[in-house]
């Protein structure tokens, strides 16, 4: 099998050169009396690199205007939504800041019930039961079924208008 081109094998397959061993008579005595010669070995040249170039990110030197243009788009988009005349969802804003303090107490209470001994496997009780009761109550009739659908439908009418 012929390695690619773009492997680490090929590259170091073009760097060796097969090298032919000439018939030479044998050495002489007198021969070895010479001094020696100094021979230059050029090095074979590197292989061109398969990795990718490295890329360098320029940081823009106007920093400062590219922030306060990026705060007026900010502020422009903002007054755009909530500008005078608009629909006010501060309401809906406040509500979403408040609930994420009680997400976190609720879940550090479930964190601390879950380490009692008990309480976990009641807990699944409880769930695997009520989801029980759903199936009979919601899910097994036909008439059931329809029953819940008008209620999602109705309150999707109520939320989403």
């Amino acid at each position: 099998m012929e390695p690619k081109e773009t492997t680490v094998e090929a590259a170091a397959e073009s760097l060796v050169e097969p090298v032919e061993i000439a018939a030479k008579p044998p050495i002489t005595a007198q021969e070895t009396a010479k001094p020696a010669t100094k021979s230059i070995v050029s090095a074979p040249e590197p292989a061109p690199s398969t990795t990718e170039p490295r890329t360098e990110v320029a940081i823009p030197q106007n920093t400062p205007e590219l922030t306060t243009e990026l705060w007026n788009k900010i502020t422009a988009t903002w007054e755009e939504y909530f500008g005078e005349g608009k629909k006010s969802n501060v309401t809906l804003a406040l509500t979403v800041i408040a609930i994420i303090p009680v997400l976190i107490a609720a879940s550090t209470l479930l964190e601390f019930l879950d380490k009692l001994p008990i309480l976990p496997s009641v807990f699944e009780l409880v769930g695997f039961g009520y989801s029980i009761w759903f199936v009979y109550r919601y899910l097994l009739l036909a008439n059931t079924r329809k029953e819940l659908i008008d209620t999602i439908t109705a309150w999707k009418n109520k939320v989403f208008g």
